[in-house]
C-alpha cells in the first residue's frame, strides 16, 4: 500500500509544468526549485558555467561527495548532468532564468535518471551547489551572491536537507553507498620518479595533525630528501623537514640529518621513514599517492587510511601510520592547486576535515633547522 501510494503520487509531479530534462525511469527520484538570487541573471549563469567549468583546474569542486558535472544541450536556460561521487549515477538538470530588478528569479529541476524514490537530498543539492553562495558555506568561482529558496519540491520519498549538501558520504534511490577504509582499489601513485621527486625541496601546504606534528607547528614547513649509500639498516634516503611553531618567537622544529627513508616500491612511491638509529622494521610508511612535477604537487600519506570517519577514511594520529599532506613546489600557496590536490585526495577516499593549513607566509627559507617533523 505504501509502495503504490508512493507511485500514484509520482505522477502528478513527472507531469508538473516545470522544466524538467526527463529521465528513462518511469519512477525516479526529482527535485523542483524556485530561487531569487540577488545578481542579474548574467551573473548567475556565469557563475553556474565557472563552477563547473573550474572541476578540471581545480578552481572548484562539488562539496556534495564531489561528482562530477558536465553541460548539456537546452533549450533555454543551462543544462547539465551530474555523475555521482561513486561513479554509478547521473542525473541531469535544466534551470531557465528571468531578470527581474537588480534580481534573478531561477527554476531548477533534476531528475535521476534510474528507478529510485528515496534520493537521500541528492536532486536537491545537485541544483542548489550551483547556486550557493559563501554565505550558505559555498565556494563561489566568479560571483559571490546570496539567494533565497522561495519553493522547494522534491518528489514523495526525495529530500531536500540543505546539510546534506555539504557531506561526502552519498546515496542514491534505495542503494545507499556502504564505505569500507581503506577503500577498495585504493592506489599509489604509478610509474613514480623518486630521483624527480627529490630533485627540489617542498612545501607543505595543509597537514593532518597527529603526535609528532601537531597544528602548532603549522608554520613555514618544508621537506626535503636527497639518495644516499644504504645504510646498515638499509635506509636509501635521507630526510630533512622543518617546521616552526605558529606562535611567537616562532620556534624551530628542524630534523636536521636524524631522519632517513628506505624504498619499499619504489614505482608505486611507498617508502618508509624512521630515525636513521632505528631498524627499518620500526619505521612507519610514506607513501606518495599523486605527483606530477610539471604542476608541482605531491599528494603523501602515512599509508593507507584505515579508519573510517563521517567524511572519509583517515590515518591514525600516532607515530607510524599516520599524516595526510598537500606538498607544492613553490612556497606561496596557489590556491587553485590546492583545491585540485585536495580533490584528489577526495576522490580516494579521505576524510578532508584533519586537513589544516600551513601558513608559509613571512619564512625565511634558509631558516635554522633544529628538530623532528613529518617522520611519518
Amino acid at each position: 500500500m505504501v509502495m503504490k501510494g508512493l507511485i500514484a503520487a509520482a505522477v502528478p509531479f513527472l507531469a508538473s509544468a516545470y522544466h524538467c530534462p526527463g529521465s528513462a525511469s518511469t519512477i525516479h527520484a526529482s527535485c523542483k526549485v524556485t530561487v531569487t538570487a540577488n545578481a542579474p541573471c548574467e551573473q548567475v549563469k556565469t557563475e553556474m558555467m565557472a563552477r563547473v567549468d573550474g572541476q578540471s583546474s581545480g578552481l572548484w569542486h562539488d562539496p556534495h561527495n564531489n561528482g562530477t558535472y558536465s553541460p548539456t544541450n537546452a533549450s533555454s536556460g543551462l543544462g547539465f548532468q551530474r555523475l555521482t561521487g561513486n561513479k554509478k549515477y547521473t542525473d541531469q538538470m535544466l534551470f531557465d532564468f528571468v531578470d527581474s530588478g537588480n534580481s534573478c528569479e531561477i527554476s531548477g529541476c533534476s531528475e535521476s535518471q534510474v528507478f529510485s524514490i528515496a534520493d537521500f537530498s541528492t536532486n536537491y543539492c545537485n541544483l542548489r551547489m550551483l547556486y550557493c553562495g559563501s554565505a550558505d558555506g559555498c565556494k563561489p568561482v566568479k560571483f559571490d551572491f546570496t539567494s533565497q529558496e522561495t519553493q522547494v519540491d522534491p518528489s514523495p520519498g526525495a529530500g531536500h536537507d540543505q546539510s546534506a549538501c555539504l557531506k561526502t558520504s552519498e546515496a542514491q534511490g534505495f542503494l545507499a553507498t556502504t564505505s569500507s577504509c581503506p577503500p577498495k582499489d585504493f592506489e599509489t601513485v604509478k610509474d613514480f620518479d623518486l630521483d624527480s621527486f627529490i630533485s627540489k625541496r617542498w612545501y607543505i601546504q595543509q597537514q593532518m595533525p597527529v603526535k609528532y606534528l601537531p597544528a602548532s607547528q603549522n608554520r613555514c614547513v618544508y621537506a626535503e630528501y636527497q639518495l644516499q649509500k644504504k645504510s646498515f639498516w638499509g635506509y636509501d634516503v635521507s630526510v630533512h623537514n622543518h617546521a616552526e611553531e605558529v606562535a611567537a618567537p616562532h620556534t624551530a622544529h628542524d630534523s636536521g640529518k636524524t631522519l632517513c627513508a628506505k624504498v619499499v616500491d619504489k614505482s608505486r612511491g611507498k617508502l618508509e621513514v624512521a630515525p636513521c638509529f632505528l631498524p627499518t622494521a620500526l619505521a612507519g610508511p610514506y607513501w606518495v599517492l599523486d605527483y606530477n612535477e610539471a604542476e608541482g604537487y605531491a599528494l603523501i600519506s602515512g599509508g593507507a587510511p584505515k579508519e573510517a570517519a563521517e567524511g572519509g577514511c583517515r590515518t591514525g594520529t600516532g607515530t607510524n601510520g599516520s599524516g595526510l599532506w598537500i606538498f607544492t613546489r613553490q612556497q606561496k600557496r596557489d590556491e587553485a592547486l590546492v583545491q585540485k590536490v585536495r580533490s584528489i585526495a577526495q576522490q580516494k577516499g579521505f576524510d578532508l576535515s584533519v586537513l589544516n593549513d600551513v601558513d608559509q607566509s613571512a619564512c625565511n627559507a634558509e631558516t635554522s633547522r633544529s628538530a623532528a617533523i613529518l617522520s611519518v
